[in-house]
């Protein structure tokens, strides 16, 4: 009988080490898929991902209000792996809008859902979210930033 019990005890801390290898495999899987991702963007693709799969009517804004969205895209600046026209062009596939070459970066709206799509890209090196800040300091959205 106490046979049973270790052979059952045992069988039950395999099978709970395989599950939280699984999960942290799967975690590592995420993490290297989306390395060439800055953080900011990924957490603006799970948040945009939380809000459509929550059936919000309500248009989606990001927490960091550094970060620029225009209805589902986010506007990044993308640094190209070696061709930044091939770079440009693939972007474009994804969807992106106003795409602008410069040096090795390519800056535009991208929509939100393709951004691991982007980060899939053979001629991606990196991407981070486009930011804007004034000499003072403030941000495009910050409050207090004069209309001109």
């Amino acid at each position: 009988m106490i046979r049973w019990l270790l052979i059952l005890l045992i069988g039950s801390l395999v099978a709970s080490t395989s599950c939280t290898l699984t999960s942290a495999q799967t975690f590592g899987d995420k993490a290297a898929r989306m390395s060439k991702v800055s953080p900011e963007l990924i957490s603006v693709y799970e948040q945009h991902s939380s809000h459509v799969k929550s059936h919000n009517a309500g248009a989606f804004q990001p927490i960091d209000r550094l970060v620029r969205v225009i209805d589902d895209r986010v506007v990044v600046d993308a640094v190209a792996s070696d061709d930044v026209n091939a770079l440009k062009a693939d972007l474009l596939t994804l969807g992106m809008q106003q795409a602008v070459a410069f040096g090795r970066i390519v800056s535009g709206q991208l929509p939100i859902s393709a951004i691991p799509a982007m980060a899939a890209l053979p001629s991606l090196n990196f991407a981070r979210a486009a930011s804007g800040l004034t000499q003072g300091g403030r941000g495009p959205l910050s409050p207090g930033t004069p209309d001109r």
